[in-house]
């Protein structure tokens, strides 16, 4: 590695909300132009992109060469095809609540596009990219990467249509993900099976991205430059005594309040632990890296966007309060992260 700051774009999950961190991104890439920066590839100003779920899509699609605005458009035009038919009440108690039929041919789809043959790989990554999943079959947290490192032997080969579906797969949504691949130039089919959300551990994966630089990369804490974006946060908050705690009131397809819980509590104590390893007890210490963190809260005056939503108009308040936060903050971001380009990042093993 060089004396660059390692820069490093981290990716919450939260379903359709990730149209949040897309506007984001998308505004971000229309700075690269209108600031007549030759290159606008995110790919080529992040060193490692991290994601979690639908952050996870995202991650994958920058890395392999997507925009922004084409990622941002595939979510605010086929929300109703990812959400569209869901299962009711009665037929969720035996099944998730949508199939993910549409959501893989899509992603195979896109994902073809950057490879001649169309069989796009995670190891076609043009960065460094760490997913979160849970290995239901092993039982067991895991990380999927790219080949960053000489023992990073496995997960590169890995089709990036499927390194989506699984790190996507959420509890009660979708059904965990299989999928069978084969490794490059050998006639050796193997299978994965179960692979389930990343969220369930780590809907925000700021903290595996700083592990991975420090653990695995072996960069200097001081030299790390992070921008975390969140997909909103319904904080989960009960006032009642009187409700009775039953699978319905975790569990409700219309409430869902477990999964409010698990993966908005999580995301939060990431985000304070990453505060606290940057810079201590408060906000008076000394930082040690460069840490933004861009997230929003549902208040209770807003209209509650569920992480199945389909509705255009609450969409597009999401893409206004990705607007409003990279009004605030765009000229910060763009300064410490698109002044100069990342050192072109060159895998251990080539599929």
């Amino acid at each position: 590695m060089s004396n660059k700051p390692f820069k490093i774009l981290s990716i919450d999950g939260g379903g359709i909300r990730g149209i949040y961190p897309a506007k984001i991104l998308s505004n971000l890439e229309e700075k690269l132009k209108s600031s007549g920066k030759d290159i606008t590839d995110l790919n080529k100003y992040f060193d490692l992109i991290c994601g979690t779920s639908t952050g996870g899509i995202i991650a994958l699609g920058l890395a392999l060469g997507m925009s922004s605005e084409r990622i941002l458009k595939l979510y605010s035009e086929n929300a109703n095809l990812i959400f569209g038919k869901k299962s009711s009440w009665i037929e969720a108690i035996f099944k998730p609540f949508y199939k993910s039929t549409s959501l893989e041919g899509l992603l195979r789809k896109e994902f073809s596009k950057f490879t001649q043959n169309g069989d796009t790989r995670l190891g076609h990554s043009k960065t460094r990219v760490c997913i979160p999943v849970y290995d239901g079959y092993n039982g067991k947290v895991s990380v999927l990467k790219t080949s960053h490192h000489k023992d990073l032997k496995r997960d590169y080969q890995y089709p990036a249509h499927d390194v989506a579906l699984s790190t996507s797969s959420a509890p009660l949504f979708f059904k965990p993900h299989s999928f069978t691949y084969r490794v490059n130039n050998e006639a050796i089919d193997i299978e994965k099976l179960n692979f389930i959300d990343g969220g369930v551990f780590a809907n925000n994966p700021t903290l595996i991205g700083i592990l991975e630089a420090l653990g695995t990369l072996n960069i200097s804490l001081n030299d790390l430059k992070i921008l975390s974006i969140g997909t909103g946060t319904h904080m989960y908050k009960e006032e009642s005594t009187r409700n009775t705690w039953g699978a319905w009131y975790w569990g409700n397809p219309i409430n869902k309040q477990i999964i409010d819980l698990m993966f908005s509590s999580q995301a939060d104590d990431i985000a304070n632990t990453v505060k606290f390893l940057n810079q201590g007890v408060g906000d008076s210490g000394k930082e040690q890296f460069y840490y933004k963190r861009l997230q929003f809260e549902f208040t209770e005056h807003d209209e509650p966007i569920g992480l199945d939503e389909t509705d255009p108009k609450k969409l597009k308040k999401l893409m206004h309060k990705a607007d409003l936060e990279f009004k605030k903050t765009g000229p910060e971001i763009f300064r410490e992260f698109c002044s100069t380009l990342i050192t072109p990042y060159k895998p251990v093993y080539n599929l």
